[in-house]
């Protein structure tokens, strides 16, 4: 019995090897269509070999080919067209599977993303406040493109609370679907002091709410063309939390910015960019060059300064240590930074109370949470104080750039050293590069999403999107989120570099794609349509980026705009005639020089003694 019962062991386990070899094979014999090129074999090596033959043959000497010519062409006709099929079934045998499986992937990945960013922008509501989850939900559904009257007067009453103006804006939003402007016009008239109130409240909890509802009172609705609005520095907090290990250095909004992006990329986005390279005399060039790193360098520095900062007091918010009021979205960094500090003085105050109780077992449970609390907290703040201090590092290598360019660029510039856009090799060129994924690098991209994925035994289930596959609960915490984060940033870097300043400035200056209408349940067919649609759809607006580009042309780089770059950048980029008119007005001698101190993020002060003494207290107290 046992010896007779071991064959059939290895008897199944060789029956499904060649199964799976022979179901290889199938499809690929089935791929190449044998009987479709078998008689294009046919038909080459019969009649078009005959024919082409004995024509050709006859013009060329005047009779007709022998028979054993004929044969000899025909045969070589019908051999070469077989090798070449069975080496087509040999090769998509073993690496047309690989390419299927590619595409599986692709799809795998589109239909992920799809419900991960569902679920990120849900994992952060999750942990806000219920009226800051009303209030946040709200702008959620203000800012989707497919809102009905109905939808706005009720995103605006969980905005405000003001079911009268819900129905102003419900009947704004009636007459602009009809193009009825002057009765828009006629609201505004009798309920636009009202209006102003109520927005000016709104505007000291939540400027960026208040914001989303004055473009819908003026009958603006959001548009697929302009896309949606896109954090600046997003990338930044991403790559810093990989490189200095720090998954916290990243927000919620962060993560979703992220996924948005990859999403983006995979379902074929392309994004524009703006750069200028020079040609011309090698020091002026060399020096152009220098000062450009030093500018792109003290531009991240400051991001990084305030960012840190920021991630910082959205951590507070997560661990309810902060109200969410005290630091909503677009509050300034000077505040954002006396409430952080506050906060951290409360935290401090707390953690000092409770280490000099006299009752230590009842509070040892509490305590341990505090101070595990301070401690990430103050980490995070030296991060934010460091960031600070590599400010004041590269502005001091920027004045270095910034004097070697004074120094060139104080007498006359000649023609070689103009913006030139005309004929000729020599002067300033505009670059215009692409953020885009080729075939090659989506599989890629999505080879590696799915890896993960399929690593750490995830599948979809249901509303929280992650189960385990031996059916344990594991929902999507904020740290899984932001692991995919970063997975998403390592499976993107090698293909279009996003730890690349120029990149990551690039990406920040446009608006993603609108995913509005990204839905739960939807298959990952209708996400991939949804995602090229929409890819195709947003308008490659580069209008602000060629502005902002001569205005550091002629600013900082001291470069004279000509007539010629004028006309050149208005026609191909849109930039605005009265922009440039007044940019190149200006001489570049009288221009006022502003020193970038100015727009350097608040200081952030060194730690305070009583925080770290305090932990040290309670750390000592929980050690006995």
């Amino acid at each position: 019995m046992g010896w007779s019962g071991r064959p059939r062991e290895n008897a199944v386990s060789l029956g499904r090897r060649d199964d799976e070899r022979y179901q290889r094979w199938s499809r690929a014999v089935k791929r190449t269509r044998v009987s479709r090129n078998l008689l294009n074999i046919a038909w080459t090596a019969g009649p078009v070999t005959v024919l082409g033959l004995s024509g050709g043959y006859y013009i060329g000497y005047g009779r007709p080919p022998s028979l054993e010519l004929v044969t000899y062409f025909v045969s070589f006709t019908v051999l070469s067209g077989l090798i070449g099929l069975v080496a087509k079934i040999v090769y998509d045998s073993i690496h047309g599977s690989a390419k299927e499986q590619a595409r599986v992937d692709v799809m795998e990945a589109i239909d992920t993303l799809g419900d991960l960013i569902l679920a990120v922008r849900d994992l952060a509501m999750e942990g806000l406040e219920p009226e800051v989850r009303r209030r946040e939900a709200a702008v959620q559904l203000l800012q989707r493109v497919d809102l009905s009257p109905e939808g706005v007067a009720f995103a605006c009453e969980e905005l405000t609370g003001n079911p009268a103006l819900g129905r102003w804006l419900a009947q704004i939003d009636t007459f602009r679907r009809a193009g009825l402007y002057s009765r828009i016009r006629d609201i505004h008239q009798e309920k636009g002091e009202e209006f102003e109130h109520i927005v000016a409240d709104l505007r000291q909890i939540a400027p960026v709410a208040a914001g989303i509802l004055r473009e819908r009172y003026l009958g603006r609705a959001p548009r697929l063309q302009l896309g949606a609005p896109r954090d600046e520095f997003f990338l930044e907090r991403v790559m810093a939390a990989i490189e200095q290990d720090n998954f916290l250095l990243m927000t919620t909004a962060d993560v979703e910015a992220m996924l948005v992006l990859a999403f983006e990329l995979i379902n074929g986005r392309e994004i524009p960019m703006l750069m200028f390279s020079y040609t011309g005399k090698w020091r002026l060039a060399g020096a152009l060059d220098r000062m450009e790193a030093a500018r792109s360098r003290y531009r991240i520095a400051q991001a990084a300064a305030s960012n840190r900062i920021r991630a910082l007091a959205s951590w507070l918010v997560e661990a309810d240590l902060l109200l969410y009021e005290a630091v909503p979205e677009g509050l300034s960094s000077h505040l954002l930074v006396e409430r952080v500090v506050l906060a951290l003085d409360t935290l401090a105050a707390q953690v000092d109370d409770l280490s000099r109780t006299g009752d230590m077992p009842k509070s040892r449970g509490d305590l341990l949470r505090l101070a595990e609390h301070l401690a990430t907290a103050l980490r995070l703040y030296r991060t934010a104080h460091e960031a600070f201090q590599e400010v004041g590092r590269v502005h001091a290598e920027l004045l270095r750039a910034s004097e070697a360019w004074e120094a060139l660029t104080s007498r006359d510039l000649d023609a070689s050293e103009q913006l030139r856009v005309g004929p000729g090799r020599r002067g300033l060129r505009i670059v215009e590069k692409v953020v885009s994924l080729d075939e090659e690098a989506r599989e890629s991209v999505c080879q590696h999403l799915v890896k993960y994925l399929h690593g750490e035994h995830l599948e979809k289930r249901g509303r929280r999107f992650f189960t385990r596959r031996d059916g344990r609960r594991r929902p999507l915490t904020l740290d899984g989120a932001r692991q995919l984060a970063v997975e998403v940033a390592l499976a993107l870097e090698p293909h279009i570099g996003l730890s690349r300043p120029e990149v990551q400035r690039g990406v920040g200056a446009t608006q993603a794609s609108y995913l509005g209408n990204l839905e739960p349940g939807m298959s990952a067919q209708e996400k991939r349509i949804l995602g090229e649609a929409m890819a195709l759809e947003v308008e490659q607006d580069m209008s602000r980026a060629a502005e902002r580009l001569a205005l550091a042309l002629v600013k900082h780089y001291r470069v004279r705009l000509t007539d010629a770059a004028r006309h050149f950048l208005i026609e191909t980029y849109g930039a605005r005639p009265q922009v440039l008119g007044m940019i190149s007005q200006s001489h570049v001698e009288e221009m006022p020089r502003i020193s970038l101190l100015s727009l350097r993020p608040p200081l952030v002060p060194s730690p305070r003694r009583h925080w770290y003494r305090g932990l040290v207290r309670a750390r000592r107290l929980l050690a006995d």
